[in-house]
């Protein structure tokens, strides 16, 4: 693993948990003709971060790539908001980010989560409610024809701690060892008749497996 030289001092590059990274590199090398994916590389992320003034570090400042690709840029932000000092969740609150391909925002959320749980701080329901509505897939199709271009960036949340895949993530993370061991939350029920969903009926809903990933 390479390293790089910032403001903040050395560090290693981040990098996405290894099989998925792989796989979709695959696939992006396969499409990118098609789609024009070139990431923005680690080292360069950082030589435009070091020259951002201090007062963008502040707690309450957002960040938005429009273009996120599996998330370069939004997890040195993280990493550097957290070196700070910055409250986990609050950080990740603060960040977002959009892309037309799937695969690629599945692993950006995966890799911030990554960077909390590698800071040796805990994942939580909350921070997975989080990644699902400030990451946001925007197929190239008739809703979005130019991707992230035509998508008008209101983040509208339409995941709860009361969705399924909230759940599910947790579950994910703690039985498969995606990022550690982690605290599997109690999801609260709306009425005396519903039941918690159980492991076996949400499990493959919303995870790098459903698209053919494994971590």
């Amino acid at each position: 693993m390479k390293t790089i030289k910032s403001a903040t001092g050395t560090r290693e590059a981040s990098e996405p948990v290894a099989p998925m990274a792989t796989a979709n590199h695959q696939k992006r090398k396969q499409r990118q003709k098609q789609t024009g994916e070139i990431f923005t590389p680690p080292g360069l992320v950082n030589e435009m971060l070091d020259k951002l003034p201090v007062e963008n570090w502040e707690a309450a400042k957002t960040f938005c790539d429009p273009a996120c690709g599996n998330g370069n840029m939004l997890i040195e932000v993280l990493r550097r908001k957290l070196e700070r000092g910055h409250d986990p969740l609050q950080a990740l609150s603060t960040i977002y980010g959009a892309d037309c391909m799937y695969e690629n925002i599945l692993e950006c959320r995966l890799r911030l989560l990554k960077i909390i749980a590698t800071a040796g701080l805990p994942i939580t329901a909350e921070m997975v409610v989080v990644i699902m509505n400030n990451l946001k897939e925007t197929p190239i199709g008739e809703q979005y024809p130019r991707g992230s271009l035509d998508y008008d960036f209101s983040f509208r949340p339409t995941v709860t701690l009361k969705s399924h895949v909230v759940l599910n993530w947790m579950i994910g993370i703690h039985q498969r060892g995606w990022l550690g061991t982690v605290e599997i939350p109690t999801i609260a029920t709306t009425t005396a008749s519903q039941s918690t969903p159980s492991i076996k009926k949400v499990v493959g809903i919303e995870t790098p497996q459903a698209i053919g990933l494994d971590i």
